[in-house]
């Protein structure tokens, strides 16, 4: 029809008058869309108020999408931070980490009271309640910069000092601006589940509103204490946000900050080989378990080296040269390939020849190959009577992995890079973006696999972890944090020479240009300038550890 945009949604087509919304459209269709939270437009992901001007090929990101979940996130965290500045104008609020199923918020210089915190959220309802439009504001750099200054937001001008774009985007509610990377709702009403508790020193901002009859049960976990320890280290290095790192890199500082980063991690490396071989009663297995691209082979050759200088002289296997052959590889629901999966490796032969070491006598242990998906006989181990062996691979913690070992003879370890840096104090930097960026590097390196291919995989990557590795974590004995505050800017050009071979017809397309984006806020960092024996170049090569 003449002055109308066509618009293709799922194989049909659609006509709308030009500047109408992804609203609009549902509305004068009656379509069957629950809960959307974005669209994607012509491949461009952005809010679902975003105009559509000319024909359109529409795709919609709903809440029970990861990137949906994100979305929703980010604007419950706009609505927080909007009700927190009104409420507390003489507080600050560092947003941290994810706990549960909500984010950690330190708050400074002094915690919130239960009733400072009742009335916060009551605040955040009433905005809710308002059906309020929250504005997204355009302007040019300088001038944004200038007036993110005069509101004494040194982070944001710290982020955007060596990061001009083209045009500054903010969102504004109650003449109050935000900077933050990800869309988010357009209007408060679509807002309402969300929920606060008083936690430590600050608060947990949760993404749902439960019954005061069915609050979650907060408790300091171990993976807590170790975010909580590697915030105290930012503190101290004065690196807690990406300003800050691109700071240091462009002052000449980094290559001691390298240091420092690398020698805690050696530290901790150090200090979980002295409490293994300081057991009353020293185990004589030890599992490394961690979701995809923790690092979890590079820690296991350094913990190796830590054993040897405590006079310890282990074995390391790898769990990943025990994965079925592609064809006996079990498929999930939607028919692909589940590699996450604990029948996905051959736990038969693994017992066996576990077994066997225990037993002192000689395996040949398989060796992968991940580009033709078939195994070849491996290296030859014999275990003597003073050594242990070190497991490591995203199933270490499963019970059902070493049943047969008695739980005096198992230590375990569970390795995560749990994120230290935010994109400025109110955006934090969630632990997936890190590990889906490690591995797009490594698996273009060694695995043969393009971006596409590996963003490709990565739902059910998570869907992996979701179920087979996180629910586990808590069972470890000790928790390292293999995050380096300095990796992404030493992935950046590897990641996105890969990220930019995605093609428009992609399906991994819009989250290899939110991928780009995000690391546009990074300066670079020679990968050279990470030590040979850093747990970085498991992913980048030039390792002096032999894999």
């Amino acid at each position: 029809m003449k002055g109308l945009v066509n618009v293709k949604y799922h194989g049909k087509e659609y006509q709308i008058a030009p500047g109408s919304t992804l609203l609009d459209l549902i509305n004068k269709y009656d379509l069957p869309i629950k809960d959307p939270v974005a669209v994607i437009i012509n491949g461009h992901f952005t809010g679902i108020n975003k105009p559509i001007r000319v024909d359109t090929v529409l795709d919609v990101i709903t809440l029970n999408s990861i990137q949906g979940k994100r979305v929703y996130e980010n604007s419950v965290l706009f609505l927080f931070i909007i009700a927190f500045k009104t409420k507390f104008p003489k507080l600050d609020v560092f947003i941290q980490h994810s706990i549960h199923d909500g984010l950690y918020a330190e708050i400074s210089p002094r915690p919130l009271t239960n009733k400072e915190i009742d009335d916060l959220k009551g605040h955040m309802m009433a905005l809710v309640n308002g059906w309020i439009p929250i504005e997204r504001c355009l302007d040019d750099w300088d001038v944004s910069l200038q007036r993110m200054a005069r509101q004494g937001r040194k982070d944001v001008t710290n982020l955007f000092k060596f990061h001009p774009p083209n045009a500054f985007k903010t969102y504004k509610l109650e003449d109050i601006e935000e900077v933050l990377y990800l869309p988010i709702l357009p209007n408060t009403r679509f807002i309402d589940k969300f929920d606060l508790q008083k936690f430590a020193d600050g608060l947990v901002i949760l993404m749902d509103s439960p019954e005061s009859t069915q609050k979650v049960q907060l408790k300091k976990t171990k993976i807590f204490e170790s975010f909580d320890e590697y915030q105290r280290w930012s503190k101290i290095l004065k690196v807690r946000t990406v300003g800050d790192l691109n700071g240091h890199i462009m002052s000449g500082g980094i290559n001691d900050l390298i240091k420092i980063a690398e020698a805690l991690h050696e530290k901790k490396v150090a200090e979980i080989a002295d409490r293994i071989t300081k057991q009353e009663h020293m185990p004589r297995v030890v599992l490394i378990a961690g979701p995809s691209s923790s690092g979890k082979t590079t820690f296991s050759k350094r913990l190796e080296v830590q054993l040897r200088v405590n006079g310890i002289k282990p074995i390391t296997i790898s769990l990943d040269h025990y994965f079925k052959s592609r064809e006996e590889t079990p498929k999930d629901e939607h028919g692909n390939y589940d590699f996450e999966a604990l029948e996905a490796l051959d736990l038969n032969l693994f017992n066996q020849q576990l077994k066997d070491l225990l037993e002192g006598k000689t395996v040949v242990i398989p060796k992968f190959n991940f580009q033709t998906g078939s195994r070849s006989p491996g290296e030859t181990l014999t275990l003597l009577a003073n050594q242990i062996i070190i497991i490591e691979g995203i199933h270490g913690l499963n019970p059902r992995l070493t049943s047969s070992i008695d739980k005096k003879d198992k230590f375990k370890i569970y390795i995560s890079p749990l994120t230290q840096l935010n994109l400025h104090d109110h955006d934090r930097i969630p632990a997936t973006d890190t590990r889906v960026l490690r591995r797009i590097v490594r698996d273009s390196f060694f695995r043969g696999y393009s971006a596409g291919e590996t963003l490709g995989r990565w739902h059910s990557v998570r869907a992996g972890e979701e179920k087979y590795i996180f629910p586990l974590q808590e069972e470890a004995d000790i928790i390292f944090n293999s995050s380096l505050f300095y990796e992404l800017s030493v992935l950046k050009k590897d990641a996105e020479k890969e990220l930019l071979k995605v093609p428009t017809t992609d399906s991994s397309y819009v989250e290899a240009r939110r991928l780009l984006k995000f690391l546009s806020y990074f300066l670079p960092i020679d990968p050279d300038m990470a030590p040979k024996n850093s747990l970085l170049k498991e992913f980048i090569g030039g390792s002096s550890f032999k894999y």
